[in-house]
């Protein structure tokens, strides 16, 4: 479980975020939603860490995250897992390197026991033989893959997703969501997921948290979003559709044959 109370985050003496309250439960797909600029990424980086909140607290399972000292921090960044948007391989590395590296750094594996949990992770992401490969020889959709391998490579309590579809055609992001859910359901992780892609808001979205200029202005699930009474939420969900659309006509730089 976590919990952000009255979480505040200025920039330049301006509230990034103001004032938002959630719960996020275990084995449940949650998702942060809004447009560019709404304050969500802030938010996630708030309650993870990379951002020190100005005012509120964030606990994971009943602890105070953002009260501790460095290393109870570390403790508790050790039980999560990030998937970045664009997946944030590193470029020099292999798969099996880019997925060991939380593993070299946090856990006192053995160099055999490191190897069978990359293997593992990766069968389970759906890849295999691909260990000496680096991201330039993957498609957009495994190196996704191999992003999901590394933030679950430690077994994670707790996973983060910045934008995961982010420059995946419509087919890869549905796998995309899929597996993280599959992911989420299949360990009981507390999954919190960034996204503006309204078609995994209705795939996968346990409970739905809109963010309209760094306020929370609704929350439901993905069964009560369409008929929810909110104008702001209105125009984002119908300014969503629109964008897929256009997407899915023009994705590939000419209007589609249909």
């Amino acid at each position: 479980m976590i919990t952000v109370s009255h979480l505040t985050k200025y920039f330049d003496g301006k509230p990034a975020v103001r004032d938002v309250s959630v719960e996020y439960g275990p084995g449940e797909c949650s998702l942060v939603i809004g447009s560019s600029g709404s304050g969500k990424t802030v938010l996630l980086k708030s309650i993870v860490g990379l951002l020190e909140p100005d005012e509120g607290e964030v606990a994971f399972d009943g602890t105070v995250f953002n009260r501790l000292p460095f290393e109870e921090k570390k403790k508790i960044r050790s039980r999560i897992g990030m998937l970045f948007q664009g997946s944030a391989l590193f470029d020099f590395a292999t798969a099996q390197e880019n997925v060991m590296f939380p593993l070299d750094f946090f856990s006192d594996m053995s160099r055999k026991e490191k190897l069978e949990r990359v293997n593992f992770c990766l069968r389970r992401v759906g890849l295999e033989n691909i260990n000496d490969k680096y991201p330039s020889e993957l498609s957009g959709g495994m190196q996704k893959r191999v992003g999901i391998a590394r933030a679950i490579a430690l077994n994670p309590r707790y996973l983060f997703c910045d934008e995961p579809n982010s420059g995946l055609d419509p087919q890869t992001s549905v796998m995309i969501d899929q597996l993280i859910r599959e992911i989420t359901v299949e360990y009981g992780i507390t999954t919190v997921i960034n996204t503006h892609d309204m078609n995994s808001v209705m795939e996968i979205g346990d409970k739905v948290v809109f963010i309209y200029n760094g306020e929370k202005r609704w929350e439901g699930s993905r069964h009560d979003i369409l008929s929810a009474d909110n104008k702001e939420l209105e125009e984002f969900i119908f300014a969503s559709r629109m964008a897929r659309e256009l997407r899915l006509r023009y994705g590939n730089g000419s209007p589609s044959r249909d």
